[in-house]
């Protein structure tokens, strides 16, 4: 005797108990969470090179396609030789970049520290000569200056104190960054040999993806991933540029109006231009305090100075470099760079509007495409 399921008493059946599966891995994921994540982290640490690697090849892949493809379109090299020039015109520009910004901001930053040094020793030798025209007597003044040498003993004391408790995380912030430098340049020995195959890799990526996933899965994660590099690349060479004029003008302005550490503060203000919405805001602040130990009235008109350049980057530059490539509303721009920023810091900041972007056109494609389905328009 033959039992026959209707089809929706399959379909349920299939639904419960994948609904079920995904509900007991999930529950072992949190049952486990902290040694996940421990290994999760410790595998980031041990790939952190290849991280690196794909990072600078993604970066610069742009100026090795327009070597290429631009620059050696016409030309009647080799295939090879043409990938060989282009890889090294991209590397090339890295370390002149790279180089570029450490010539320049070394000695404006031993300038600066040399300067702020100097300035706090006036500030000092100031406020003793203030006390000394004050009409005070003899002893109240002794008494002012004993207690002020006492409250700088008290401040050296606790300061080689705090240095004998803190020295163990400078010591692991420094090897920290030595072991980032070391990254940054075993990246680029990655970067390199990314670039000279990256058709093979993604060939090899694409084999094995529709090798082991349903064909419609496997189209739907091509699309994602050519749709993620868009929008990635857009974002970032548009903002890059962006960025840089920013930085341009900065500097000029600086410069007109006769303000110190014109390189530094301009180098800083382009960088930290690249966070959308809040970069300008977060490279203002250093260089108000640079200017603000120099001469305070300096400080505020640079400060006025940002706002004028925020309100130029925002309304007309940012729009005409990127124009709406990301398509994303400004409310979900503030949303992204805050969650971005909350999880990963200031590259989450950076990354967050982009990656979201994608996000944001997936469910308004997928949304739209259900709508039409059902034939209701809204």
């Amino acid at each position: 005797m033959k039992f026959h399921l209707k089809e929706e008493t399959v379909e349920l059946t299939k639904a419960l108990t994948v609904a079920g599966i995904i509900i007991v891995i999930v529950c072992f994921l949190f049952s486990r969470f902290n040694e996940i994540f421990y290994w999760v982290g410790k595998f980031i640490g041990v790939a952190m090179p290849f991280i690196f690697g794909m990072a600078i090849a993604f970066l610069i892949s742009p100026v090795q396609s327009y070597v290429e493809n631009k620059l050696l379109k016409n030309s009647k090299m080799h295939f090879k030789a043409k990938r060989i020039l282009g890889v090294i015109a991209a590397l090339g520009f890295l370390f002149i970049l790279v180089g570029g910004l450490l010539a320049l901001l070394i000695p404006q930053l031993y300038a600066s520290v040399t300067t702020l040094s100097s300035s706090m020793n006036v500030y000092i030798s100031e406020a003793q000569k203030y006390l000394e025209s004050l009409a005070i007597n003899d002893s109240i003044y002794e008494s002012i200056v004993t207690y002020l040498f006492a409250s700088g003993e008290k401040i050296v004391t606790g300061t080689i104190n705090g240095m004998q408790q803190y020295l163990p995380q400078i010591l692991n912030y420094s090897f920290g960054f030595l072991t980032s430098l070391m990254n940054f340049f075993v990246g680029i020995f990655i970067a390199f040999y990314i670039l000279m195959s990256k058709e093979r890799f993604i060939n090899q990526f694409k084999r094995a993806l529709f090798a082991f996933v349903p064909k419609k899965v496997a189209d739907y994660t091509v699309y994602l991933t050519n749709l993620t590099t868009t929008m990635l690349n857009s974002f970032v060479v548009g903002k890059f540029i962006d960025s840089l004029i920013i930085g341009v003008i900065c500097f000029v302005g600086m410069t007109i109006f006769k303000m110190p550490y014109a390189v530094l503060i301009s180098f800083i203000v382009g960088l930290t231009n690249m966070i959308p919405v809040f970069g300008p805001f977060i490279g203002a602040i250093p260089g108000v305090f640079i200017l603000f130990m120099v001469d305070p009235i300096m400080a505020v008109w640079f400060a006025l100075w940002i706002l004028v350049l925020q309100q130029f980057d925002g309304n007309i530059l940012g729009p005409y470099i990127l124009g709406d490539s990301l398509g994303l509303p400004s409310l979900w721009i503030m949303f992204s760079i805050i969650v971005g920023g909350g999880f990963f810091g200031l590259v989450g900041m950076f990354l967050g509007v982009p990656l979201f972007s994608v996000v944001y056109i997936v469910v308004k494609t997928s949304v739209q495409k259900r709508l039409e389905e059902k034939k209701i328009q809204i």
